[in-house]
């Protein structure tokens, strides 16, 4: 049977309550059942059998459920479930509740809330529809499986208290004489505790402490405190105490407007010689309009070690920018400040450049007869040092493209192109001369042709392709002139990615000249399931052989060296890439660099890399440098992972560095432990071990530590 209107009344007569004002309606009440009796006298309704009530969002469900319309009570037994509008279940034996369903008794409750975390009790006590009150309580977010002998068993981690109250509308979940349980075993006491329920992704309160020992700042202990400002922002305060350098406090910020973003963290501390020390890192990204944005990045620390020192991320450069960027169409307009700081040793704040501005443009025109397309590019640039060169530039480049497709299925390309510069410099360096101030500038035409015919055939269910490659490009000779200095084009090496560029440095202070010309052939098998075996070889020629190139680049001498490139990945479970450089006239390799990937994390999957270059190779960052590095990942279980790495030193025969590691997941504990050891020297820091663990109980939160010698 079904009813409409409050417990009690008639369908008719229910109509006619519902035919009120909308302010003095009732909340209508819907219920279903296999059997249902009407006591007039008595004004009770009681219904037998797959009982089904709703109201305002509520639904229970129950073997048997009465209701005295005089007290405005209802009782429910027998398998008696309530769900709540925002997806919350309570599950319970018997329960005796007002007509609304918000206050009320509850005798062997079981909630399950959000993330299937369960909290249950001998008993309950409903208020206001928000409060409930759980008289001696387990909450666990853990799956319960049976034992051997059929009874269930013991969740990995749980909570028992004396009493438990869950606020639905604050959605925090309170403890009195609470002890965390692992396995069974009691590890933790406390008389009273608080977090928010499973459905809160932010709210203000003290996060899980961290606590270890390093080499560098001896026995330390964190806690943090986490902020909810409100919905667009918050914020971390992280108090660290250290035995041997003292107290830190490292903060971090976010917060979101309607149309950007801002994030910033950073620290400070006075260390064990009394001196302040800190770092910032923070960046922002702002809409101006659809066309516009802004942003900013700011990287700076007190000194070089420092973000190592305290475990921070720490690169070789911070690097600090403002810029305003815009974007139209097929246009792009760029302005933006540099200020960097250089981390390793021999970096030197004082010869450390700052750039401000540089200011760029890009713009090209549609397709117009024949597909020919027009290019502008313009560049302005401002570059000063404390103890240097400064130099002042403005640069714009005119380009035109013309592609072509013949009948054979051969692609050409003519390119052609104009690009003037102008230079203000200071205190230039030049070979056996004083040094230069003053102005310079250069005109460089270029003229350029691509061309490539693919050849196609298929061998069964296989594709191949086959591709000649060749490139011409002319610019007049002596297009470097030493009162220019060379700020964005200082490292350079001929691989297979810039063989066929029309100017292979990357910046605008060095430009190629001169003829010059690269032949290369492209191959390819396809397989009809994605996997495919590719290989590249080629060479670039050069009709003047001058310093345009430094030694060892490749490309110093009349015929470059040889350089490749050999891919083999039939399926997701192999990939092998191998790069390489050849000596031009022995074949000995010069650079080599090897990737591969295999396996699977099911199975095991492996990571490797090799690299080496000879010490004539051309590289101003390394010397001679042969290095290998391992990573291996495996899965041992549902619940079970691991993985190992280490980098190797294959020059020296030394280590670099190693580590092991473990997870255990499943879905209410993580528990993740390595170990990691360092063979190498920063500046003040030496060689380190480092064992990190981390455990992180779900909707709980996590205990992570680090320690060191």
């Amino acid at each position: 049977m079904l009813f409409g209107g409050q417990f009690g009344i008639p369908l008719a007569q229910a109509q006619d309550v519902n035919a009120q004002q909308p302010d003095q309606v009732a909340p209508a009440i819907l219920f279903s059942a296999d059997e249902v009796d009407y006591n007039r006298e008595l004004q009770t309704v009681t219904a037998r059998g797959n009982v089904e009530i709703s109201r305002e969002g509520r639904i229970l469900l129950a073997d048997t459920v009465s209701y005295d319309r005089s007290q405005d009570v209802l009782t429910a037994s027998g398998n008696v479930s309530i769900t709540e509008p925002t997806g919350e279940v309570t599950f319970a034996s018997y329960v005796e509740l007002s007509g609304d369903f918000k206050n009320g008794i509850v005798k062997d409750i079981y909630v399950l809330l959000d993330e299937n975390t369960r909290l249950a009790g001998t008993g309950a006590r409903r208020s206001a529809g928000n409060f409930t009150e759980i008289a001696k309580a387990v909450y666990s977010p853990c799956k319960v499986c049976e034992d051997d002998d059929g009874t269930a068993g013991t969740p990995l981690w749980r909570i028992r208290a004396a009493r438990v109250l869950h606020d639905a509308e604050n959605k925090t979940v309170e403890y009195e004489d609470a002890r965390l349980e692992f396995a069974g075993v009691p590890v933790f006491y406390t008389p009273y505790m608080q977090h928010p329920d499973p459905t809160v992704k932010r709210q203000s309160g003290l996060l899980a402490p961290s606590f270890g020992s390093t080499s560098y700042v001896g026995s330390y202990f964190s806690q943090p405190y986490y902020w909810a400002i409100d919905k667009s922002k918050d914020m971390t305060f992280t108090p660290t105490y250290t035995l041997d350098e003292g107290a830190l406090l490292a903060t971090e910020y976010r917060q979101r407007f309607d149309a950007g973003e801002l994030e910033a963290t950073g620290s400070v501390t006075q260390d064990s010689n009394d001196d302040w020390q800190g770092h910032i890192d923070a960046e922002g990204r702002f809409d101006i309009d659809p066309t516009w944005r802004w942003g900013f990045d700011a990287e700076q620390a007190s000194e070089k070690t420092y973000l190592s020192r305290y475990g921070f991320a720490s690169p070789s450069v911070l690097t600090s920018n403002l810029f305003t960027e815009g974007f139209r169409g097929a246009s792009y307009t760029r302005v933006d400040g540099y200020y960097f700081q250089g981390l390793k040793s021999g970096d030197d704040r004082d010869t450390t450049p700052i750039v401000l501005p540089h200011m760029q443009f890009h713009g090209q025109t549609a397709p117009a007869k024949y597909g020919s397309i027009t290019t502008l590019d313009v560049d302005g640039l401002s570059l000063t040092r404390e103890d240097g060169a400064d130099s002042h530039r403005a640069s714009a480049k005119v380009g035109w493209e013309l592609p072509h497709v013949g009948t054979l299925g051969d692609v050409t390309k003519l390119s052609l192109s104009v690009r003037g510069d102008s230079y203000m410099v200071s205190d230039v360096e030049r070979d056996n001369k004083d040094d230069y101030s003053g102005y310079t500038g250069r005109m460089l035409p270029l003229a350029a042709i691509d061309w490539r015919m693919p050849f196609v055939s298929d061998q069964g269910a296989y594709h191949q392709v086959i591709t000649p490659v060749a490139m011409a490009a002319w610019s007049p000779n002596g297009g470097n002139p030493e009162e220019i200095p060379n700020e964005d084009s200082q490292s350079f090496e001929l691989d297979d990615i810039n063989l066929f560029a029309h100017d292979r440095f990357g910046g605008i202070d060095r430009a190629e000249d001169g003829f010059r010309a690269s032949y290369g052939l492209e191959w390819g098998l396809y397989g009809p399931t994605g996997g495919y075996t590719s290989a590249m070889f080629g060479q670039s020629y050069r009709a003047a052989e001058n310093d345009t190139f430094a030694e060892g680049s490749g490309l110093d001498e009349h015929m470059s060296d040889y350089v490749g490139r050999f891919t083999v990945a039939p399926s997701q479970y192999l990939d092998l890439t191998y790069r390489y450089r050849l000596d031009k006239d022995d074949f000995s390799a010069r650079r080599n660099q090897v990737a591969l990937t295999a396996g699977s994390v099911d199975t095991l999957r492996v990571n490797t890399t090799y690299v080496h270059f000879t010490d004539d190779a051309g590289s101003e960052e390394f010397n001679e440098r042969e290095e290998l590095y391992f990573r291996a990942e495996r899965q041992f279980s549902e619940y079970w992972s691991g993985m190992a790495y280490g980098r190797y030193d294959i020059d020296q025969s030394d280590p670099l560095e190693y580590g092991v590691g473990f997870v255990y997941e499943d879905e209410c504990f993580i528990f993740d432990g390595r170990i990691r050891r360092t063979f190498y020297q920063d500046q003040d820091l030496g060689e380190s071990d480092e064992f990190l663990f981390r455990l992180v109980f779900k909707t709980l939160g996590e205990v992570a530590s680090a320690a060191g010698l």
